[in-house]
């Protein structure tokens, strides 16, 4: 049967043909969108908001909640996290973004993330994954976060490494392992959500 194409006017294909168009049009549109995130990047003054490098599966590979200083019994980054995060580092450097500071969760599997992909970073306390925490610090732990996010000032952009519950709590998007979720800051608590750049669908 052939179909005019509804999301391209005046093309006439098979509708799978239809289909395979209709996708093309959705990740050129989402490149676009990733381009225009780097630019804003670039310019300097944001904040990055960035989930974890994927981690190591099964029963013997650490428990997620336990927060362990030796990481002997954390979860930590598996082999493909620890190269996915390298990669986020030289996507950076792709793009010629600088980075003037950068702040990761305590949990070994973000000190990782941050080191790998930034070689230089700092723990910070309110970056803790909130699953483990009680309501009253865990929203403590949010309110610094949103004050940390809205008052930056910096020339350059400021990372911070973190869990993906913690995220969820200054932000309705949803990012998977390594997601960059950039944001630009309004003074005190304020802020806008400029758009993620996500990594699986980056170069």
């Amino acid at each position: 049967m052939i179909k005019k194409c509804t999301s391209h006017p005046g093309c006439f294909s098979t509708v799978g043909t239809c289909a395979v168009l209709f996708l093309v049009a959705l990740l050129t549109r989402s490149a676009n969108a990733s381009e225009e995130l780097w630019t804003a990047l670039q310019e300097g003054g944001k904040v990055v908001l960035m989930r974890h490098g994927p981690v190591e599966g099964g029963g013997d590979a650490g428990n997620p909640l336990v927060r362990d200083p030796s990481c002997r019994h954390e979860r930590k980054l598996s082999n493909q996290g620890k190269h996915k995060a390298q990669e986020i580092g030289s996507r950076f450097e792709k793009h010629q973004v600088s980075v003037s500071k950068v702040l990761h969760s305590p949990f070994c599997r973000t000190a990782e993330t941050a080191h790998l992909a930034f070689g230089k970073a700092s723990p910070a306390t309110y970056l803790s994954l909130l699953e483990i925490l009680e309501p009253g610090e865990a929203e403590r732990h949010t309110l610094e976060l949103s004050r940390v996010i809205g008052s930056y000032s910096g020339d350059g952009n400021l990372v911070l490494v973190t869990h993906e519950p913690n995220i969820s709590a200054v932000s309705f998007e949803l990012v998977n392992h390594l997601d960059l979720l950039i944001i630009e800051p309004k003074g005190d608590s304020e802020f806008e959500e400029l758009g993620v750049i996500r990594f699986s669908e980056e170069n």
